[in-house]
């Protein structure tokens, strides 16, 4: 546990009582200071022993020193939760773990990673080859761990920080010693009063940089609108640095050679270079979710790609494979299937699913086959019957929503894991099929 001793005899709020709420939670317990928590929905049974579950109204708001906010509730767009107008009404300060984490000392070198897709990619990539490097290393943030629940590597160690633009609208303060914006594209804007707020949101990474640091960029036409908000230098990420042999199957696809490259600059930028990138990169094994290798059967591949959210992410992985049945939908963004509609030429059928059926049923009619499937389960079984009587070399069955998954599901991972799911209780019932016609 990272504990920020900054805070010892301070009175803190928290709002939200999630993984990143909890973890600051303790860790402010830890440090001696006051806690009083919240949260709008879930309420744990036992609080922290001396954190104090109390009605925002009921907090002494002249005596609180700052105001502890998960990410995910707004404080600007579209509306400001009403706890975040009561602190600006207050005069106290809206921070996130991630800025108790800033001023708590940390000795180990920290890096920021951000961007509307592939962060989670990158943030696994830059921890993976440090730990093949013999440099002690952890990961967190937007990622897995909540910030303080992280433990100090010390002076020659690194922290890796997935960063979204919730997160840095509300972390004043951050200090970083290399950062990336991966790239941008058109996600949250009901959060951040459009796409300048959103470009805005994730220059302010730039700011957390000493000056004597550039900023790597990606070359999409986001990032380049990003160029005009930076209060640093900013450095294209190059994808020739990036091997182009001895990669594993979860670093398919164009959009990983700029993962992979982005993952070695910043590295580079804090003096850690290889001889040979590709060995040390061989055994990654990818993340849940995220093209997500699941099974082979009868010359059919199964990839869980749930994570792709919009269609910039699901253009990425139906450009990476031969011959796709894809299952798409969900709850639709704004851009109905954005980029996906470009990304088509390798589809065979597709198969959709949830609210925005219809939808993408009008946006593909003409350019791809395609059936309205309605669930998963069934999405499943006709895609896999379809590729096994097309034949086809390569043939992959691909989860890639190109939509949010709450319409059906609690979040992505959830949608994920039930595809994985269905995959092997199909493919389990194709082999009894099969045992009982021998």
């Amino acid at each position: 546990m990272i504990i920020p001793h900054q805070m010892k005899g301070k009175s803190v709020a928290i709002l939200g009582l999630g993984r990143s709420g909890m973890g600051a939670c303790h860790a402010l317990l830890a440090a001696e200071a006051k806690c009083y928590i919240y949260d709008d929905h879930q309420i744990p049974d036992h609080s922290p022993k001396g954190a104090m579950i109390t009605a925002p109204d009921a907090w002494p708001w002249a005596e609180l020193d700052a105001l502890v906010i998960s990410p995910g509730i707004p404080t600007t767009y579209p509306k400001p939760h009403p706890v975040a107008s009561m602190a600006k009404a207050n005069g106290v300060p809206i921070i996130s773990d991630i800025t108790l984490m800033t001023g708590a000392g940390i000795k180990a070198k920290i890096i920021g990673i951000t961007g509307t897709n592939g962060k989670s990619t990158t943030t696994s990539l830059v921890t993976h080859l440090l730990h093949r490097m013999g440099i002690s290393a952890q990961s967190g943030g937007n990622i897995g761990t909540p910030v303080m629940a992280l433990d100090d590597p010390g002076p020659d160690g690194v922290i890796v920080l997935e960063l979204s633009s919730y997160q840095l609208d509300i972390s004043p303060g951050l200090k970083l010693d290399a950062a990336a914006v991966l790239n941008i594209t058109p996600d949250h804007l009901d959060r951040h009063g459009g796409w300048d707020g959103y470009v805005a949101s994730k220059a302010r990474i730039a700011d957390a940089l000493p000056q004597s640091q550039s900023l790597l960029i990606g070359n999409d036409a986001g990032c380049l609108a990003l160029a005009n908000h930076l209060s640093h230098q900013g450095v294209q990420i190059d994808p020739k640095c990036a091997p182009q042999t001895g990669l594993p199957p979860s670093l398919r696809g164009a959009h990983n050679q700029m993962n992979i490259a982005a993952a070695i600059s910043l590295l580079g930028q804090l003096g850690v270079s290889a001889a040979d990138w590709g060995n040390l990169l061989s055994d990654f094994v990818g993340l849940p979710h995220r093209m997500e290798w699941v099974a082979h059967h009868k010359g059919v591949d199964f990839i869980n790609d749930s994570k792709a959210t919009n269609g910039v992410a699901a253009a990425k992985a139906l450009n990476s494979f031969p011959n796709i049945y894809w299952i798409a939908g969900g709850r639709m963004k704004d851009d109905v299937l954005g980029d996906a509609i470009n990304a088509l030429d390798h589809v065979c059928q597709a198969y959709l699913i949830g609210e925005c059926t219809d939808h993408f049923a009008k946006a593909l009619d003409g350019l791809v086959p395609y059936h309205k499937s309605g669930d998963i389960i069934v999405a499943t079984r006709q895609a896999y019957d379809a590729a096994r009587h097309d034949a086809k070399p390569g043939a992959t069955v691909l989860l890639s929503p190109a939509a949010a998954s709450f319409d059906q599901f609690a979040n992505f991972e959830e949608r994920g894991t039930y595809f994985r799911d269905a995959v092997e209780s199909m493919l389990s019932q194709d082999h009894k099929r099969d045992q009982a016609h021998v």
